[in-house]
């Protein structure tokens, strides 16, 4: 399966149910749900009444036991000075976390590098979207200090998703070959936008193969019930870490 897509619920242009129905066409074991957060007002960024909402319709589909399984993610804005879009209780009730940064490109290196540091090493973010922020031939990547962010990255368990996107191929195969060799898993997403972009993993999975990924280097290469555990356990440290009960979020 895949975790970074999107519906129209924001600035998707398929239903949930359509986007699910096309994953499992191709034979996916399931699916995550990735709209955006709020500060992303030009693509209709949910707000945390709406994402209780779209909790609904997920749980729905999951009760009847239609196929493939969906999980509740979300794409958070990191805002300028590194905080999330949402507050900690709302975070601690998805699934997963994609930390993305959609504003304020032309920030300097020390401040998007820190930015990107504290996003990082916050116990909710799970996984790092599009980090580099290039859109090829039209965006150039911000000025970032990508170690440093990756060592946060590291420190906090979170995954650098590689983004399949033909635009974006983010993180480029180069430093993801370093993370991977040192260790790291990625995660291949499509940050699809339509049925049609759930194709788009084609484009990740030839960039994982440059950088030398194997299978059990890549995080949507396990099962759904391999992944429920992993996110449980993340969501579970997440909990200690901010000193917050499972009751309480």
């Amino acid at each position: 399966g895949t975790l970074h897509v999107h519906t129209d619920w924001s600035d998707g242009i398929a239903s949930l149910a359509a986007m699910a129905t096309a994953a499992g066409k191709l034979g996916w074991e399931y699916l995550g749900i990735a709209d955006h957060s709020r500060a992303a007002a030009y693509a209709r960024g949910l707000d945390a009444t709406r994402v209780r909402k779209q909790w609904e319709e997920i749980d729905r589909w999951n009760a009847e036991g239609r196929k493939p399984w969906l999980f509740k993610g979300t794409e958070c804005d990191i805002l300028a000075d590194g905080a999330l879009d949402f507050d900690d209780e709302l975070l601690l009730g998805f699934d997963y976390v994609v930390a993305s940064v959609h504003s304020r490109f032309s920030l300097s290196r020390e401040a998007m590098t820190a930015r990107w540091v504290r996003a990082a090493s916050h116990p909710c973010v799970t996984f790092l979207g599009h980090l580099s922020g290039r859109l090829l031939l039209v965006r150039e990547p911000y000025d970032l200090d990508l170690a440093a962010v990756l060592a946060a990255a590291r420190a906090n368990g979170a995954i650098p998703e590689l983004n399949a996107n033909p635009h974006r191929l983010d993180l480029d195969w180069r430093p993801l070959r370093a993370w991977l060799a040192a260790g790291g898993t990625t995660s291949i997403h499509p940050d699809a936008h339509s049925p049609h972009g759930l194709s788009d993993v084609d484009y990740g999975i030839g960039i994982a193969r440059k950088a030398l990924a194997v299978p059990g280097q890549v995080l949507n290469c396990r099962s759904a019930g391999e992944l429920r555990e992993h996110f449980a356990a993340r969501r579970n440290r997440a909990h200690a870490l901010l000193g917050k009960a499972p009751s309480e979020a």
